[in-house]
């Protein structure tokens, strides 16, 4: 934007961009633009996707998408009826450990060498990244313009909820997508807590086994977030790692009782996820591949955020 010239100019020779514009609707307009990536003030996320769908452009959003389930099903169904690519950056599907975590996962379900699956957590403590980001460029001036925002809460929720609400969607958003990624099917809320502003619990049940989802901000020197699945006879651990850490990748180690392995570290591909999701997205536009998280998967973890918080507000709602 405009309102940030320093940042523009920096960005422009950075990339060595062909044309530089100083307003969003430039590009909206130009046929000659096919795709955009939309990064952005959360709360102007949902409404910015919104026009560039509108315009005929196909859609790279960081995330969250939306803030509700009614916001994210206007774009999906903007996305669907203009027959555009429609990918919500949920970058960590992407990440090499995470990919390998999961196809392993997938393995042992099929071939059933762990035995029954009898417990899964996803977890994520951490509220700074830990790591120095990347080197950038930070504006020299404040924002003079501002983009259309969209309420970052449903309607339904109680006021004193809010705050904590639009921070849960932006801080649990990545582990809801990750739960969902394993588990598409069948989870099923039964709990939620929320006993202050910076730590909620949700446990979940599919079929026969519960799933547990813990966010908690906390600012220890170190990123904690990851997964674990727990087996008769073994055990899948994922560590996730900060998404500034451009050198490192998930962390996946197996227990396997059977094959008498205690805390084996498997070997994965190497590659920051942010990059990864860049080609990912090309890939999508060219066919190659659909993206690993289309605009209708991100209906689905609004939806799972919205019943988890529905449970939270419950028992405010008998009173």
């Amino acid at each position: 934007m405009l309102s940030r010239p320093s940042l523009v100019e920096a960005l422009g020779a950075k990339i060595g961009c062909e044309r530089v514009v100083t307003d969003h609707r430039a590009l909206l307009n130009d046929p000659r633009v096919e795709a955009v990536i939309i990064s952005a003030p959360r709360p102007a996320t949902g409404a910015l996707t919104l026009e560039t769908l509108e315009a005929g452009k196909h859609v790279l959003a960081e995330k969250p998408m939306a803030h509700s389930v009614a916001q994210a099903e206007r774009l999906v169904k903007a996305a669907a009826a203009r027959g555009l690519t429609y990918a919500v950056g949920f970058m960590k599907r992407y990440d090499p450990g995470v990919q390998r975590a999961k196809a392993l996962f997938d393995e042992v379900i099929r071939d059933g060498r762990l035995g029954r699956l009898r417990f899964a957590r996803f977890y994520d403590y951490s509220n700074a990244y830990a790591v120095p980001p990347p080197p950038h460029t930070r504006p020299k001036e404040s924002r003079t313009e501002r983009f259309s925002v969209w309420p970052s809460w449903p309607d339904w929720l109680p006021d004193d909820y809010r705050d904590t609400y639009a921070w849960y969607v932006n801080a649990a958003s990545h582990d809801v997508n990750l739960l969902l990624w394993f588990f598409p099917t069948g989870i099923e809320v039964l709990s939620a807590h929320c006993p202050n502003e910076g730590a909620i619990v949700a446990t979940m049940r599919h079929d026969t086994f519960p799933v547990v989802l813990e966010i908690a901000k906390t600012a220890v020197g170190r990123w904690i977030e990851g997964a674990e699945f727990l087996f008769d006879q073994g055990r899948i651990k994922l560590t996730i790692p900060s998404p500034m850490a451009i050198d490192r990748v998930g962390d996946v180690v197996l227990d396997d009782a059977a094959r008498g392995l205690q805390a084996a570290r498997l070997d994965t591909e190497n590659g920051w996820c942010f990059a990864r999701q860049a080609t990912g997205f090309i890939d999508a536009l060219t066919g190659a591949a659909p993206p690993l998280t289309s605009g209708n998967e991100g209906l689905g973890d609004m939806v799972l955020i919205e019943q988890i918080w529905k449970k939270i507000v419950e028992p405010i709602n008998h009173e």
